[in-house]
C-alpha cells in the first residue's frame, strides 16, 4: 500500500489502521500508544522507506518494508540492490521477531532473481568489493541455510519454527533453479548433505529430505545420481519414521529424475520396503507417490511390480491407508495399459462410486466418490471405449451422486468421454446424462455448457440436431450471465456443427443479442467470436451480396446500429465491425461497413471515435 508519489490523506490513514491491525495482532494488549510511531513518511523513496523502517524498533513496520525487498529490489535493479540492500540482510536475518525472518525468506527469491539479471555487477559492500554472483552464493545460502538449522542465528523454543523452515527451505529450492546445475552442488547441495548427515537432530534430516527430493530435477543428472540417490536411499532406512515418511513422498520425483532404468534397479527396492513399514504414515506417504512413481517406471514393471503392491495397501490395517489407496487409485489405473488392468482391479475402482461399498463406509467424509469421478474419464481412456460396460454403472451411480461437486466433476468431463467413447456409445451411454445435467443446479450444469461444442462434435448430425433450440433457449431462460459468456466464447464453434441454413436461422441472431448483451464480459466475448461464425457460416456466399442474403440483413442490422442515440449501441457498433473486418472478405467490408465507419470516427462521443482509430 506505499505509493511512490505523495499520498492522499485516505491512503495516509488507511496506511495507518493497517498497520496499527497488524500491531494489534503482533502485541495484543499493548495498542495504547503506538500510534505515534506508526507514522510513515511518504516523502521517502521505497528504497529509503525500506533502509529505515527495517531497523525499525516497532516490529510491524519491520516485517512490513522487509516484505517490500523484492519489489524494491525490481525497481532499483541489480547494482543498487547491490549496494543498498545486501547491507541489510545480515540484521534483519537476526532480527528478533521470526515473522521478520521468515519474510525476509521470502524475499531473498526476489532479490536473487534480480542480481542473477547481471552477476558480474559488483559493489563494495561492508567494505569489501564483491559481486552480484558472490552475494547469491556466499551470502543469501549461507543464510538460508542457518535459518534451516536455528532460525537464522537464534534459538528457537521448540527446535525451531516450522513456518520457517519451510520458508526458507522453499527459497533454496528456489535460489537454486536460479544457478548453473553444476553450481548446485558446491552451494546448495552441500548445505543440505550437511544437514543429512546430522545424526544429532531428527529435524535436521527431515528437511533434508525435503530438500534432496526439490533438489533432484534441478541439479545435473550426474549429481544427482552421485548425490542425491545415494542420500535419498540412505535416509530412507532413518530409525526415525518422519524422515522415512518424507522419504517416501519425495521417492517419485526422485525417480522422475534419475530415469526409469536407475529407478527400477535402485529405488524400487526402497519403495517396496518402505510400502511394508511398519508405521502407517510412511504406507500413507508411499501410497501418495505411488501414481508419479507408476509414471516414471518401464509399463511392464508397472503390472508386475506396483500392481500387488496397490492390493496390499488397498488391503491395509490401518483406515487411513485404505482411504489413500482408494483415491491413488483411478490414477495409477490410468498409468496401465488396458491388457495390465484386469477386471478384478477394474472393479476395485468401480466400487468406490457405490455407496454401500466397505471402502467407503469407514471413509464416509474422504470424498471417495469425488476421487472416483474425478479419474473417471482416465480410465475410461485406459481400458479404451471396448471396456466401457464394466465402467457404465459407476458412471451411473455417480451422475445421481447427492453431492453437487461429484456431479459437476463428470458435468465437466462430459466432452472427454465422449470423445473416447465415439459417437455410438455417446448417444447411448451419454446423452441421457447429458440432458439431465442440462437441468440440474447451475454449478453442474456450468460443466456441460462450458463444453458444448466438444460434446456436440462428438454426435451424429442428426443426434446433435435437436440441441439447436436449448442453445438458444439458453439465452433466455436464466439470470446467470456467465451462463451466456460461456456459450458466447462457443460461438465459432457451434456454428460448423448445425446445417447452414437452420445456423443461421438460430446463432445469428442469438449472435447479436449476445454482441449487445447488458453485460460488458458477455459483449467482449460475442463480438469477439461473431466474425469467425460468419465467416464459418457464409464462406460460399455468392458476390455481391443480394439485399435478401442473410448475410447482408445482419451487417445492414450491425450498421442501423451507428445511427442509434445511444452512444453504448454505437460503440458496439464499433466493435462487432472490428470482428467482422478480421474475418469477412475485405471486399464485404468496404461496400457495407465502411461508409458507416466513416461517419463513426466523426462521432461527438470520444470513446466512439477511440474505438474507431482502434480498428
Amino acid at each position: 500500500f506505499f505509493s511512490h508519489t505523495p499520498a492522499t490523506p485516505e491512503q495516509l490513514l488507511r496506511a495507518k489502521v493497517h498497520l496499527r491491525v497488524r500491531l494489534m495482532a503482533m502485541n495484543p494488549g499493548e495498542e495504547d500508544g503506538y500510534t505515534s510511531v506508526l507514522e510513515i513518511d511518504e516523502s521517502l523513496s521505497l528504497l529509503e522507506r525500506v533502509k529505515y523502517y527495517s531497523q525499525s524498533a516497532v516490529a510491524v513496520q519491520r516485517l512490513v518494508h522487509v516484505q517490500e525487498l523484492g519489489a524494491c529490489a525490481e525497481e532499483i535493479g541489480p547494482a543498487a540492490a547491490l549496494s543498498e540492500l545486501v547491507p541489510l540482510l545480515k540484521d534483519v536475518s537476526c532480527d528478533a521477531e521470526l515473522s521478520v525472518r521468515q519474510a525476509l525468506a521470502e524475499q531473498l527469491v526476489p532479490l536473487c532473481a534480480v542480481l542473477m539479471k547481471a552477476p558480474e555487477e559488483s559493489a563494495e559492500v561492508e567494505g569489501e568489493e564483491t559481486s552480484a554472483h558472490a552475494v547469491v552464493v556466499e551470502t543469501c545460502v549461507p543464510l538460508l541455510s542457518a535459518m534451516l538449522t536455528a532460525g537464522g542465528g537464534q534459538e528457537l523454543a521448540g527446535g525451531g519454527s516450522a513456518q520457517l523452515i519451510d520458508a526458507a527451505a522453499e527459497a533454496l529450492v528456489a535460489i537454486a533453479a536460479l544457478l548453473p546445475a553444476d553450481e548446485v552442488g558446491t552451494t546448495v547441495l552441500t548445505a543440505v548433505l550437511t544437514l543429512a548427515h546430522d545424526d544429532e537432530s531428527e529435524e535436521n534430516r527431515v528437511v533434508a529430505t525435503q530438500l534432496l527430493g526439490s533438489l533432484a530435477p534441478v541439479v545435473s543428472a550426474e549429481l544427482c545420481c552421485q548425490f542425491v540417490l545415494p542420500e535419498v536411499i540412505s535416509l530412507a532406512d532413518d530409525p526415525v519414521f518422519r524422515v522415512r515418511k518424507v522419504a517416501a513422498l519425495k521417492l517419485g520425483g526422485l525417480t522422475a529424475a534419475v530415469g526409469a532404468e536407475l529407478a527400477q534397479a535402485r529405488l524400487l527396492s526402497v519403495y517396496e520396503a518402505l510400502a511394508a513399514d511398519d508405521i502407517w504414515g510412511v504406507r500413507k506417504a508411499c501410497v501418495e507417490s505411488l501414481p508419479e512413481i507408476a509414471n516414471a517406471l518401464p509399463v511392464d514393471v508397472r503390472a508386475e511390480r506396483l500392481v500387488p503392491l496397490l492390493r496390499s495397501l488397498y488391503e491395509d490395517g490401518s483406515r487411513w491407508v485404505r482411504i489413500c489407496a482408494c483415491q491413488a487409485l483411478g490414477p495409477f489405473l490410468a498409468a496401465l495399459p488396458s491388457d495390465a488392468i484386469s477386471p478384478e482391479l477394474l472393479r476395485l475402482f468401480t466400487q468406490l462410486a457405490a455407496p454401500a461399498n466397505p471402502a467407503r463406509a469407514d471413509a464416509a467424509d474422504s470424498d471417495i466418490a469425488y476421487f472416483c469421478a474425478f479419474y473417471l474419464p482416465g480410465v475410461a481412456q485406459a481400458v479404451g471405449a471396448s471396456r466401457w460396460p464394466e465402467l457404465a454403472e459407476a458412471f451411473r451411480t455417480l451422475t445421481t451422486n447427492m453431492q453437487w461437486k461429484v456431479r459437476r466433476t463428470l458435468s465437466c468431463a462430459m466432452h472427454e468421454l465422449a470423445s473416447i467413447l465415439g459417437s455410438g456409445l455417446t448417444e447411448s451411454e451419454l446423452v441421457p446424462t447429458f440432458d439431465y445435467f442440462l437441468k440440474d443446479l447451475d454449478e453442474v450444469k456450468v460443466g456441460v455448457v462450458a463444453s458444448i461444442a466438444p460434446f456436440l462434435r462428438a454426435l451424429s448430425p442428426e443426434a446433435r440436431h435437436k440441441y439447436l433450440g436449448a442453445i438458444v433457449e439458453m439465452r433466455a431462460e436464466t439470470d446467470n450471465w456467465r451462463f451466456r459468456h460461456t456459450l458466447a466464447l462457443q460461438l465459432a464453434d457451434i456454428g460448423p456443427l448445425f446445417p447452414r441454413e437452420a445456423a443461421v436461422e438460430s446463432l445469428v441472431p442469438l449472435a447479436l443479442d449476445l454482441a449487445t448483451d447488458s453485460v460488458a464480459e458477455v459483449r467482449i466475448a460475442a463480438m469477439a467470436k461473431v466474425g469467425a461464425l460468419l465467416a464459418s457460416l457464409f464462406a460460399d456466399e455468392p458476390r455481391p451480396l443480394a439485399d435478401a442474403s442473410p448475410l447482408a440483413a445482419f451487417l445492414r442490422m450491425v450498421c442501423n446500429m451507428a445511427s442509434s442515440a445511444s452512444c453504448h449501441r454505437r460503440a458496439n457498433c464499433v466493435q462487432i465491425c472490428t470482428s467482422l473486418v478480421a474475418d469477412l472478405p475485405p471486399q464485404l467490408t468496404r461496400e457495407h461497413l465502411l461508409a458507416e465507419l466513416a461517419t463513426l470516427a466523426e462521432d461527438r462521443v470520444p470513446n466512439v471515435r477511440l474505438l474507431v482509430a482502434r480498428l
